[in-house]
């Protein structure tokens, strides 16, 4: 199912996604097949659309519904299921897939997003940069390494919210790299779900960090080995997504209580929702930080309106939170808002927004 650029390969489908769409739709596929597999319905001498009918489909629907899956999730499984039948057959006519029954998935869910608790983007950096100075006070090496990696991790998901995926593929010298004056994080194709480039500055508080971090604890995680990974773990290898997700969400809950533990992909939700606080004059700047279209942006990522209901912002910025709201305006600066990005109409007045709650 991976693209290639044979002579014929670019007539296909899937030489016009991105790798990150066709890894979705390998994902997808293999989601079915472990469904099918798992109730016996998995026959080896079929193709795709042989195992396909509407009867498993909607089995598939009720067993993502049962067991938990989100609203979203579910029909998000079924766009990968589809998508994946397109690539391998391209004259399918799968698009009942959307609508099983006549009745689009949408209509058949209540389509509720899961109640998110957002935090201030810059209590979220300033919680890196706590574990940062207190790894330094640990007497250990091994808690000092990994506490000193785990807050310059969290103190550049607070800042610049790059997706897991591509936190994991982060290479020293290529996607973080040093210019000499400040450090960069350079995401390109195919390390992210877009096809622009997004290249942005790093906070010039984390410079010294990140220089203590690889001259001392990424070499002493490496112990001999030799390889580019940012990210190391205890052995010494690459830290893979799974150990990336594992430490955030042990040390979130540790910070905010096992219950309100999170993983990686919140951060990109609160940048969403307090970028544009923080920087109230550029409303595309939640969408120029994230890398993402105003659209979506506006309809994934500002849960402004839930988070003030729910008292989960925080009103202000002060001394110590100064650097991450230059960093935003810079961003600002450096970063247009994109051509779909949300902006107010000056013929129209807008209601004014709650104040949150401390």
């Amino acid at each position: 199912m991976a693209s290639r650029r044979g002579r014929f390969s670019a007539r296909g489908l899937a030489a016009r996604l991105a790798p990150a769409s066709l890894e979705k739709a390998q994902e997808g596929y293999g989601r079915w097949l472990g469904f099918l597999h798992y109730h016996g319905w998995l026959d080896p001498e079929a193709g795709p659309l042989g195992r396909l009918n509407e009867d498993r489909a909607a089995a598939y629907f009720d067993e993502l519904v049962v067991l938990g899956n989100g609203d979203y999730t579910v029909v998000g499984r079924f766009q990968e299921l589809q998508m994946a039948l397109r690539i391998m057959e391209p004259r399918a006519q799968v698009a009942w897939l959307s609508r099983p029954g006549g009745v689009p998935l949408r209509q058949q869910l209540a389509m509720e997003k899961r109640s998110l608790e957002v935090h201030h983007s810059a209590t979220l950096y300033v919680w890196g940069f706590d574990l940062l100075e207190q790894a330094l006070t640990l007497p250990g090496p091994r808690r000092r390494q990994v506490m000193l990696r785990d807050g310059l991790l969290i103190a550049l998901l607070a800042a610049a919210g790059p997706r897991l995926s591509s936190v994991q593929k982060m290479r020293l010298g290529q996607q973080v790299r040093f210019d000499g004056i400040e450090w960069w994080m350079t995401l390109d194709v195919p390390d992210i779900k877009t096809d622009k480039p997004h290249r942005v500055p790093l906070p010039a508080g984390l410079t010294p960090w990140f220089e203590r971090y690889v001259e001392v604890e990424r070499r002493e995680l490496l112990n001999g080995q030799v390889h580019d990974a940012m990210w190391v773990n205890w052995g010494g290898e690459a830290l893979g997504e799974a150990g990336i997700e594992k430490r955030i969400r042990w040390c979130s809950a540790k910070q905010f209580g096992a219950e309100n533990a999170f993983g990686a992909h919140r951060f990109r939700h609160c940048i969403g929702t307090t970028a544009p606080i923080m920087k109230p004059d550029a409303p595309g700047i939640g969408a120029a930080v994230l890398s993402i279209s105003g659209r979506v942006h506006e309809t994934h990522y500002d849960l402004g309106q839930r988070a003030a209901a729910g008292g989960t912002y925080l009103t202000g910025l002060d001394e110590d939170r100064a650097e991450a709201r230059a960093y935003l305006r810079r961003l600002a600066d450096e970063h247009p808002a994109p051509e779909d990005a949300p902006k107010d109409d000056p013929g129209v007045k807008r209601k004014p927004k709650p104040k949150p709650k401390r």
